[in-house]
């Protein structure tokens, strides 16, 4: 049953005590160039408060093998670390070759990238979280270097505001307002915070068919909408990591990687209006994202075609097949696109709704 407004607190506080220790298994994806951001990675996770019962590294094929980054001191400390080596196939077919190998003791499963870094307090956080009830459990983050965290951004606090203090554990809130309400303008959440319980979609796979942004979100909404109770905690506990070959680090406008990650944020969007019954305001905010990035993902191609002719036709091609409606869309945008060009007019590079 997917939460609802006004959840029923009673039946979760009886179920408690029942429950079993929470043992979490931590999925890593690596594809990595850099030396030793895996390493900083699993440091952080051998030094959790709660320590983990598993950890799977999947190297997708990355130029810098994982081998390399595993030191005897972290197999010592990291007693549950297993690493599995395939030809590359994209960050969720790593994490998916990850679920498959989850033991069965394993009762939650962690998320982490490998250019991030959690805080002490993650998984003991998680774990409590878990242990109350949640059945989903996301924290606040940071990029490193800077000052401020993420729910501290506008949209993010007006939403999270209605989060309801969970009792007698500072620090963690309940979501009670529903799924819809949750991620139906945009997810609110980082996906390396995300802890969630394993017996509420045993078989969860991450969909292979994005290649630079959405796969997450897809498989958090078929989550979502099973669970009872959903937590987050307002300290940061995951680091944005500056360096490595994240998807939205190399993803910047003019480069091809951009056209598609628009593409995917595209596709991803009109997913969720198919399927999901959302609110008709975060309809609208959806339809509105929709169209801000096809405007965008027109101008990132023509930009693109005027540099690397070649690059740009292959992704145009990758967006018209997960977007058919794009192209009408850019028969009307493009002599605004081209007046704006010729008049000067400053054009946004990103959009952020």
């Amino acid at each position: 049953m997917a939460i609802q407004d006004g959840q029923r607190l009673t039946r979760q506080e009886a179920g408690r005590n029942s429950r079993p220790a929470v043992r979490i298994g931590v999925v890593i994806p690596y594809f990595q160039r850099e030396a030793g951001l895996l390493r900083r990675a699993l440091s952080s996770v051998a030094a959790q408060e709660h320590s983990p019962d598993q950890v799977i590294v999947v190297d997708d094929g990355s130029p810098r093998a994982a081998a390399e980054e595993i030191t005897p001191e972290l197999r010592l400390t990291l007693p549950g670390l297993t690493v599995i080596r395939q030809a590359n196939g994209g960050i969720a077919a790593a994490r998916n070759a990850a679920l498959a190998a989850l033991e069965g003791r394993v009762t939650a499963v962690a998320l982490l990238d490998s250019d991030d870094y959690w805080e002490r307090s993650h998984l003991r956080n998680a774990a409590t979280a878990l242990s109350h009830g949640a059945d989903f459990f996301f924290s606040n983050s940071i990029s490193e270097g800077d000052t401020q965290d993420h729910f501290r951004q506008p949209s993010r606090q007006r939403l999270l505001a209605d989060g309801q203090p969970l009792q007698g554990v500072p620090g963690i809130y309940q979501w009670t307002k529903g799924v819809y309400a949750l991620m139906g303008a945009a997810c609110p959440f980082a996906t390396a915070t995300v802890v969630f319980r394993r017996a509420v979609m045993p078989d969860i796979r991450f969909p292979t068919n994005f290649r630079r942004a959405g796969e997450d979100q897809v498989a958090f909404w078929e989550l979502l909408v099973r669970c009872t109770a959903i937590m987050y905690c307002t300290e940061p506990t995951l680091v944005y990591g500056s360096g490595g070959l994240g998807a939205w680090k190399k993803s910047t406008f003019g480069s091809s990687a951009h056209l598609v990650r628009l593409a995917d944020e595209i596709h991803l969007r009109r997913h969720v209006l198919k399927r999901y019954p959302i609110s008709s305001d975060d309809r609208q905010v959806m339809r509105r994202a929709i169209a801000a990035r096809r405007y965008l993902a027109l101008y990132s191609a023509v930009h693109l075609l005027r540099r690397v002719p070649v690059d740009a036709m292959r992704e145009i091609l990758y967006l018209l097949r997960s977007d058919p409606l794009c192209a009408a869309s850019w028969c009307v945008s493009l002599p605004k696109l081209v007046y704006r060009w010729i008049s000067g007019t400053p054009i946004a590079t990103e959009w952020t709704g």
